[in-house]
């Protein structure tokens, strides 16, 4: 079995010395179209990645099943605070269990008001008054100064710096998830990646090409939750991405199993017409400490 290739070198060099085909359209990767593929998902804390899976045109087309398996996903590292190599989490919508409003959670679950309450009473002349309620200092101003051009004598900084922060307890929080065939086609593909990345045969994937850049009738991933225990570690904690390949002669299949936040399992046939020799590599990342980590599978698949 070759050595996997390390996660911090992609198969260019300054003197370009060795080309890397891209398994997507396998064209060589040319100094322009190197792209370090997120094996696991940037938005989903991942950090095992390579130059020599495929190219940046290829990327781009497959962006879309990317992009929908981290908005089905993005709650967890969200709430998680899980640092990205590029960009941060974005907030995501949530509705109160008591009063059914709509809030936003900002990182680490921070509850954000989505917009801002405004009763504007300054026209009584009775008890005139003006409430405000913002997520935060600058919508303030932002709001107070709109005003100003209805009510000149605002002083703007005056009232922001006068502000009072308010602390409330949220109550429990609905989000919702959604995961179709878009996160399933991305799914395979890290599967693919994961494979690849292990000097993997081209020609035992190459069906599924089609099926991650268009998709097709045929179902490659599914849950699997088996009654028996898969994943061992020597580890507490319970967020862990875990990637699995096995490829299995006397069963004659390649497959893939999929473990994300340790709470989303799945399985994915990469090849029914497996025939090499066994076939077998993991890898498990804990995305609270950011450490790989040795993880026992306990899997075992059969053909039917």
């Amino acid at each position: 079995m070759a050595a996997p290739k390390s996660p911090s070198s992609g198969a260019f060099n300054n003197t370009f010395s060795k080309i890397s085909e891209c398994y997507i359209c396998n064209k060589n990767i040319v100094p322009k179209e190197i792209y370090n593929e997120h094996i696991i998902l940037n938005s989903l804390g991942g950090r095992l990645k390579s130059k020599s899976l495929i190219c940046r045109q290829c990327a781009s087309k497959l962006d879309k099943i990317d992009a929908a398996l981290s908005r089905s996903l993005n709650s967890f590292g969200l709430l998680l605070n899980i640092p990205r190599d590029r960009g941060t989490n974005p907030p995501i919508p949530a509705t109160r269990t008591d009063t059914g409003e709509r809030i936003s959670l900002d990182s680490g679950g921070k509850p954000v008001v989505i917009k801002p309450i405004i009763t504007d009473k300054l026209a009584d002349k009775e008890q005139p008054s003006l409430y405000i309620s913002a997520k935060d200092k600058p919508q303030m101003r932002e709001i107070l100064t709109g005003l100003k051009r209805k009510y000149p004598l605002l002083n703007v900084e005056e009232l922001v710096n006068s502000a009072v922060a308010r602390q409330e307890d949220i109550p429990p929080v609905i989000i919702n998830l959604s995961f179709g065939e878009e996160e399933f086609r991305s799914v395979c593909k890290m599967a693919i990646n994961f494979y690849m990345y292990h000097d993997g045969e081209r020609d035992l994937i190459s069906h599924l090409i089609p099926y991650i850049k268009d998709g097709c009738e045929n179902q490659y991933v599914g849950y699997y939750y088996p009654d028996e225990l898969i994943a061992a570690s020597n580890s507490s904690e319970s967020f862990i991405h875990t990637l699995y390949i096995e490829g299995n002669p006397q069963e004659k299949i390649l497959y893939g199993y999929i473990e994300l936040y340790s709470a989303f399992r799945l399985i994915i046939l990469l090849s029914d017409s497996y025939e090499g020799d066994f076939f077998q590599q993991v890898y498990s990342f804990n995305v609270l400490s950011r450490e790989e980590m040795e993880k026992e599978i306990n899997i075992n698949v059969s053909r039917k």
